[in-house]
């Protein structure tokens, strides 16, 4: 199966948009690019949305070229409802979207979910909620989970996971479970036994404040534990990689779980790209030039919307 990760935090934005194709289907999972509105107290630098424009082209190309579009929930680093990337990249699409009218949070299910469907009325193909469902198109078969929790309360609300199956591999998308500290978050992945992994990592940029030392550790735990039970790769990414001190934190993981050789990478990595995460390094690029992004309108709507 061919994965293409179009969009994440080590190549320069805040997203998790992936590209799978299969040799009947192809598949893109949350084609949304944003970032930080703040960071370090300072907004976003001018190289940080110039990337963001670039990389919005990305998915878009990708996402015309897709016949299934899949939505695992509605924060606008995962959907978009017109702010940068065209509503009009749905038209004829197959859509599986995380079910609006349950487990969701009040931001999500009372504003964004709405204003995302209304956005794409008319456009799709099909509109479907895809919560623990299980669809097969052609010879591929795409598994969604349960709802789970976005990270280790309800405050973030919920996702689903998908699971991608050829009949040769699986590659599985959690979306955002911040490094699985819960072991719901854990479940899907031991049902469909996933030999690729696309997984956001812990949020550990807010370690003691929306993130406790015990609830990284959990999540470090699980991501141990996840890469033993048989992956060949792992892509840890997205919330992780916003951290200064991701690269650190993967080389722990990978120094726990080398005796199953297994293959620990950032997107970036995996592309064979060199990394390039610019939220976390905001306060060096401003250090270097000091100019604040002029945002096109549509980048000044996305990042008023907030996370």
């Amino acid at each position: 199966m061919k994965i293409v990760p179009i969009a994440f935090e080590s190549l320069g934005v805040r997203s998790q948009a992936t590209f799978l194709e299969t040799p009947d289907l192809k598949i893109l999972v949350d084609p949304a690019v944003s970032l930080a509105p703040r960071r370090y107290g300072l907004p976003p630098h001018k190289l940080e949305v110039e990337k963001l424009l670039e990389l919005a082209r990305s998915v878009k190309e990708y996402a015309e070229e897709a016949d299934v579009l899949i939505i695992t929930h509605y924060h606008y680093d995962h959907h978009d409802p017109g702010f940068v990337i065209p509503r009009d990249i749905y038209k004829g699409k197959k859509v599986f979207i995380k079910d609006p009218n349950s487990f969701i949070n009040a931001s999500q299910g009372k504003g964004r979910a709405p204003r995302f469907l209304n956005s794409i009325k008319g456009l799709p193909d099909s509109v479907q909620p895809a919560d623990g469902k299980e669809v097969v198109l052609g010879h591929t078969k795409i598994r969604f989970s349960c709802p789970v929790l976005h990270g280790a309360d309800e405050k973030m609300g919920y996702v689903i996971q998908v699971a991608v199956s050829d009949g040769d591999e699986t590659v599985m998308f959690t979306s955002d479970i911040e490094g699985a500290p819960k072991e719901m978050h854990v479940k899907f992945t031991q049902e469909v036994k996933p030999s690729t992994l696309i997984i956001d990592g812990p949020l550990s940029y807010m370690l003691g404040y929306a993130l406790t030392e015990e609830q990284f550790n959990a999540a470090m735990n699980n991501l141990e534990k996840i890469v033993k039970q048989g992956l060949t790769t792992m892509i840890v990414d997205h919330h992780l990689v916003r951290d200064q001190r991701y690269r650190e934190i993967i080389s722990s993981l990978k120094s726990k779980v080398k005796e199953v050789n297994a293959n620990v990478v950032t997107a970036a990595e995996y592309l064979g790209r060199e990394e390039n995460p610019l939220e976390s390094r905001r306060k060096e690029l401003f250090s270097e030039s000091n100019e604040p992004a002029k945002l096109p309108r549509g980048v000044a709507e996305l990042l008023k919307g907030g996370g």
